[in-house]
C-alpha cells in the first residue's frame, strides 16, 4: 500500500510539474510571437501580398527552373525603402542591444571555461559589466526600447511588453546585485544593479 501511494505521489508530482512547464513554455512562446506580430499590424496586408506574389512567381517560373540571374532581387529590397526613420532608428537600437547582450553572455560563459574554475565564483568584467552588475538585462531592456521606437511609440502592446520586461529585469538585477555585494568583499561599490548611475 505504501509503495502504491508513493508511486501515485511521484506520478502526480511529475504530471503537475510537466503541465506547469508546458504552460510556461506556451505562454513564453505566445509572448515572443505576439510582440513582433503586433509591430506588423500596419503592413500585414502588404506582407501577405508580397508573399503571395513570390509564391505565384515561383510556381509560374519555377516550372522551368528559374536561374538566379532572372530573379529580381530589388523586389526583396523594395519593402525596406518604405520604412520610416522610426523603424530604422528602432532597428539600430535593437541591433545595438543585441550585440551587447551577446557580448555579455560571452563574458559570462567564459568565466568558467577551465575545469579548475568551475566550482568558484568570479566577478565578471568587461563591456557593460564595468558599469552595472547585470548588463545582459540592460541589453534586453535596450532591445525592447528599440521595439518601442520601431513601433513609433503608438502600440500599446509594445509598451506593455517593455514595461513588463523592465519591471521584471530590474527586480532580478537587484537580487543579483545584492548577491554580488554579499559574496565578494572587493566588489565595486559604485557599480549599479542594471541602469548606470540610477539603479
Amino acid at each position: 500500500m505504501c509503495q502504491k501511494l508513493q508511486f501515485y505521489f511521484v506520478c502526480h508530482s511529475c504530471f503537475f510539474f510537466l503541465s506547469l512547464n508546458c504552460s510556461r513554455l506556451i505562454s513564453w512562446a505566445s509572448f515572443y510571437v505576439a510582440v513582433p506580430l503586433s509591430l506588423c499590424h500596419g503592413c500585414i496586408v502588404e506582407v501577405l501580398n508580397f508573399t503571395a506574389d513570390q509564391v505565384a512567381e515561383f510556381y509560374v517560373i519555377g516550372q522551368e527552373r528559374m536561374s538566379v540571374i532572372e530573379h529580381e532581387f530589388w523586389g526583396y529590397l523594395k519593402p525596406l525603402t518604405k520604412l520610416g526613420w522610426c523603424e530604422w532608428a528602432g532597428a539600430a537600437i535593437f541591433l545595438w542591444g543585441w550585440i551587447h547582450q551577446r557580448n555579455c553572455h560571452a563574458i559570462l560563459g567564459s568565466l568558467r571555461q577551465r575545469k579548475r574554475d568551475r566550482d568558484k565564483h568570479v566577478t565578471p568584467t568587461g563591456d557593460w559589466f564595468n558599469y552595472v552588475s547585470s548588463p545582459h538585462y540592460l541589453a534586453e531592456m535596450v532591445i525592447y526600447a528599440g521595439l518601442v521606437i520601431a513601433s513609433g511609440g503608438t502600440d500599446l502592446t509594445i509598451w506593455l511588453a517593455f514595461a513588463f520586461t523592465v519591471a521584471n529585469l530590474c527586480f532580478a538585477a537587484g537580487e543579483t546585485h545584492r548577491w554580488y555585494l554579499d559574496k565578494f568583499e572587493d566588489y565595486p561599490r559604485d557599480r549599479k544593479a542594471v541602469i548606470p548611475l540610477v539603479y
